[in-house]
């Protein structure tokens, strides 16, 4: 492929701007159907309890009624989930969390089928609900599933751990806790459903997936996939929590009985209630060096809150137990895992995928061994990590390019970091205040697998329409998710082709229109369809060299798109001489390579990001405030392809992580959720996030991906909270080791401190 041109890894203006800026881009919770049905979903009583009996009768009596579903009306599987289905469509027997269906309702307004939802009458054998995941795997505990409350446990050992803490001049244990949070995306669950003109049953909503969700519809409903079409290109927001069906196969089901076009919009209250989380988890941590500061070991259990159903819990999981040693040489490891069934909501994927529990652990020990051998902390870090060829934690050999020393390099070279002995305050403070306030500089190190892992197919597959007039239209099933990965498509694919942006268009995630691409997860899309972009493009120009060939008689070689001409061995022609009026298409598919050992489902990665987070807070001693005043984020990501898209992910990802260590936590009482909206489940807003915030690329290139690109989207979040956690301990001498910290958590660890 020739060289990169300016447009790739240039600031762009993102295809869709205008559009979303002047309110014409269309959502699924915008969307209408003339002579649609509003759908409601009667939901769970009790976390836990059997179901004796369904009334359905006195809904149907409400006026504007149209049906009333319950799960003797789910005409094929009544099960889904992405990897075990074994969540109800409709619950016949038991509920196992709040947010289970047990029957829907389809009404003319959206009033009557709320009203008719409350008149549901379900009888309950209420049940005591599985809260605690270590009791919960105890003999004798109350089994949620047929196969017990353990949906998955791993094991791996390297080296040996006893003996070498024998050698170690400092080790560390301590425990972790890590709360279940909200993705908190803008848009709702949502969508419609209709038949099309070909009479296909159409879902179009909120997911991360298209064919997946078309196989989960098609299977619930008995149909052949073909009389099922999805469509999802722009969506308010996932952030991994629309990977998983939300509401597709209920719009598909009352769609199916009738014949009716359908909407469902979630409130929030909902949609916090009922859809996945990320995984709570409690994490012990024992780590040791040596007295020059080498790492020796790192023993880490991990006992992961999975929640009802199983999701994604099994391979979360193993990413979190491939990450536990982070992104170091340790001759020593042992990690053990285990996913638990509860009554607790279900969690499942969420931005980092596991990494960012196990980075919280690891980088908090880290600091802490740093300090009891007196080294600095980054020096500490740039002493240990991998570089490529070292065997990672789980002793699989690192073969991909491995950016993470340039990460640590050049965070040491940061202005931030250069500053962090000054613990004064920057920012001018008034007189009474000043004595209060105490500044703290923290980092953290992480790596990020990047694409689905071994053992799970990784392909991704896209098309080119060449037009007449030298037009091109990519097709791409992924979604966009307001990552901006459709603009970075195009300059890829101007890049490849020497085409404008201009002269590029994009059809985004339809089954009926574009190829499989993959889902849009796992910081993938850059990387997997990015390179079949690429792959399509070579294809195209060598399919115009064959054409001019047999109808120029030109030398064999490639073509080259210049506006409406083409250009080969025999000079340039129009192309409309070459196409006459028809449009020329093309795909090429591109399979993500895997490491060459597998150890479960999607373990281990080849490929992975990096990145060295360096915080700047200060903590109020008087009132236990704390605000994170400068974020500086080094990331290798790769070649970047959007420079403006690379920082949104990273300024996106830096408030997230402020979230996750300072605010945000999906509170539940006995498997009752108490943070039902944003009033009490608390998110950053523009006033918690620093006006100073920088992002450098570390461009270390992959030659795998196109342009040497790879991913960037967990990695921007993954190391914010524990770099956050190191800050405060800088500031005040105190260290917290349970998420999130409040300022009531500041004041009473400073009172103890003092006492």
């Amino acid at each position: 492929m020739q060289k990169a041109p300016s447009v790739v890894g240039a600031r762009v203006k993102r295809f869709d701007a205008e559009d979303k800026v002047a309110g014409r881009t269309l959502y699924p919770s915008d969307k209408t159907v003339p002579g649609m049905l509003w759908v409601e979903v009667v939901r769970a009583a009790h976390p836990h309890a059997r179901i004796l009996s369904i009334d359905i009768e006195p809904a149907l009596q409400v006026p504007g009624v149209v049906r009333v579903l319950t799960h003797r009306d789910v005409p094929g599987e009544n099960a889904f989930g992405i990897q075990i289905q074994d969540m109800p469509v409709l619950c016949h027997d038991r509920v196992r969390y709040l947010g289970d269906a047990v029957a829907l309702v389809g009404a003319e307004t959206r009033a009557a089928a709320r009203e008719a939802a409350q008149k549901v009458r379900v009888e309950y054998e209420v049940l005591e609900p599985v809260t605690d995941p270590e009791l919960a795997m105890l003999p004798g505990a109350v089994a949620l599933h047929p196969k017990g409350n353990i949906l998955h446990e791993g094991h791996f050992n390297k080296g040996d751990v006893e003996a070498g803490f024998g050698r170690c001049a400092v080790v560390i244990e301590n425990t972790y806790q890590v709360p279940m949070i909200d993705h908190a995306f803008l848009e709702t669950e949502a969508g419609i459903a209709y038949y099309d003109e070909n009479g296909r049953l159409t879902v179009d909503a909120c997911g991360q997936y298209i064919y997946r969700d078309q196989t989960q519809i098609a299977r619930a409903l008995g149909l052949p996939l073909h009389q099922v079409r999805v469509m999802s290109p722009i969506v308010g927001g996932a952030f991994g929590g629309k990977d998983e069906v939300t509401v597709q196969i209920h719009l598909a089901l009352m769609t199916f009985h009738t014949r009716r076009p359908c909407r469902m919009v979630a409130t929030r209250e909902e949609s916090l209630i009922s859809h996945t989380k990320r995984h709570p988890v409690t994490m012990s941590y024992k780590t040791g060096a040596d007295r020059k500061g080498n790492l020796i070991c790192v023993q880490a259990r991990f006992v992961a809150d999975t929640g009802a159903y199983a999701s994604l819990g099994g391979p979360v999981l193993n990413v979190m137990m491939e990450h536990a040693a982070g992104p170091y040489r340790v001759p020593n490891v042992k990690v053990d895992g285990y996913a638990v069934y509860t009554n607790n909501g279900f969690s499942g994927a969420f931005r980092g995928f596991g990494c960012t529990q196990a980075c919280v652990g690891m980088e908090s020990q880290m600091d802490l061994m740093a300090e009891a051998l007196r080294m600095d902390p980054l020096k500490f870090r740039e002493q240990n990590v991998l570089v490529k060829g070292d065997r990672a934690g789980l002793d699989y050999p690192m073969t991909c390019e491995v950016g993470a020393l340039r990460t640590v390099r050049s965070a040491r070279r940061g202005a931030l970091y250069r500053s962090r002995r000054r613990k004064a305050p920057a920012r001018a403070l008034s007189p009474s205040l000043a004595p209060f306030v105490r500044r703290g500089v923290g980092v953290a190190t992480q790596m990020q697998g990047l694409g689905l892992g071994i053992g799970i197919p990784d392909y991704a597959e896209v098309g080119l329409d060449l037009r007449p007039d030298g037009t091109v239209v990519l097709r791409a099933g992924t979604n966009e998710i307001g990552q901006g990965a459709y603009t970075a498509y195009l300059q890829i694919l101007s890049g490849c082709l020497g085409v404008p942006l201009e002269r590029l268009s994009i059809i985004g995630a339809d089954t009926a229109r574009t190829p499989d691409s993959g889902t849009t997860t796992a910081s993938r899309t850059i990387f997997a369809v990015g390179k079949a972009v690429e792959l399509a493009a070579e294809k195209l120009e060598r399919v115009l060299g064959e054409r001019a060939e047999r109808v120029f008689g030109w030398a064999p070689g490639p073509a080259k798109l210049r506006g409406e001409q083409l250009e080969g061995t025999g000079g340039r022609r129009p192309l409309r001489e070459l196409l006459g009026e028809e449009t020329l298409s093309v795909q090429a598919v591109f399979h993500v390579p895997v490491a060459e050992r597998e150890m479960g489902d999607g373990l281990p990665h080849r490929f992975y990001s990096f990145g060295t987070h360096v915080a700047e807070v200060e903590v109020n001693t008087l009132t236990g405030e704390i605000a994170v005043t400068s974020v500086e984020a080094h990331l290798d990501g790769g070649k970047v392809i959007s420079r403006a898209g690379f920082e949104g992910q990273s300024e996106g990802g830096i408030a997230q992580g402020i979230g996750y260590a300072l605010m945000e936590e999906v509170r539940l009482e006995k498997g009752r959720f108490l943070t039902t909206n944003f009033h009490t489940y608390v998110i950053p807003t523009s006033l918690d996030v620093p006006e100073w915030v920088r992002t450098i690329p570390v461009e270390v290139r992959e030659p795998e991906g196109p342009f040497g690109a790879k991913g960037i989207s967990e990695t921007a979040m993954v190391g914010v909270t524990p770099a956050v956690l190191n800050a405060i301990a800088d500031a005040v001498g105190v260290r917290f080791f349970r998420l999130p910290v409040r300022a009531e958590d500041v004041l009473a660890a400073l009172r103890e401190k003092k006492s």
